[in-house]
């Protein structure tokens, strides 16, 4: 695997908005994701592909290597076998929550969740996140014990104001890289006119 091994970027929901991601893909259609988080330093594809790995895929030089954990389970199918000699893989059933799991979630959410609502910035995503457990979980219990996802103000507020100030830096960002390339060509028209004055200086003066 190289280091410099570039993934596709894609927006994919995130929590309760959305995020940028890079996005591996297998040759059975398989995809997998390594969203940026919001708010934190812009992580390199190195960090991806560890990530991905962890995961159980093979991350190869270039995509059409990438493997997922399923297709690497799979036999290999060795020469003058057909279709019909390969014995079917059976898919590996979800993980169910246990007891132990439920009580764990259940905790967390005693502390993060207030009254009709989590307290900011706690959403199902970001306890199911920081509990390594999948979502579905996390809403599943929070609806049995506690009561709606809800929507907290002060974070909705956090995010309208962000996603506000990043498009007005991102604007600001072109704006000035515009100017900045006008300038350079100004700069370079200005000396290409004063080349030619000096020429035409020189062949007046003969």
């Amino acid at each position: 695997m190289s280091l410099g091994r570039l993934f596709d970027e894609v927006t994919i929901p995130y929590g309760d908005s959305q995020t940028r991601a890079m996005k591996i893909t297998c040759g059975c259609g398989a995809v997998a994701y390594f969203p940026h988080e919001r708010g934190q330093s812009r992580k390199p594809p190195i960090a991806a592909a560890q990530h991905f790995q962890n995961k159980g895929w093979q991350v190869g030089s270039v995509p059409k290597k990438d493997v997922c954990p399923q297709c690497l389970r799979k036999p290999k199918r060795k020469e003058g076998t057909t279709m019909a000699t390969l014995k079917p893989v059976a898919a590996e059933p979800p993980r169910e929550m246990t007891r132990e799991d439920r009580r764990i979630i259940n905790d967390k959410l005693d502390s993060v969740y207030s009254k009709d609502a989590y307290k900011a910035p706690w959403t199902d995503s970001a306890v199911a996140k920081d509990l390594g457990v999948p979502r579905d979980w996390v809403a599943q219990v929070r609806d049995q014990f506690f009561g709606p996802a809800g929507s907290n103000p002060l974070f909705d507020d956090y995010l309208a104001q962000r996603d506000s100030l990043q498009l007005e830096f991102a604007t600001i960002t072109a704006e000035q890289k515009s100017l900045a390339d006008r300038f350079v060509s100004f700069c370079g028209k200005i000396d290409e006119l004063e080349r030619i004055g000096k020429r035409i200086e020189r062949e007046i003066g003969r």
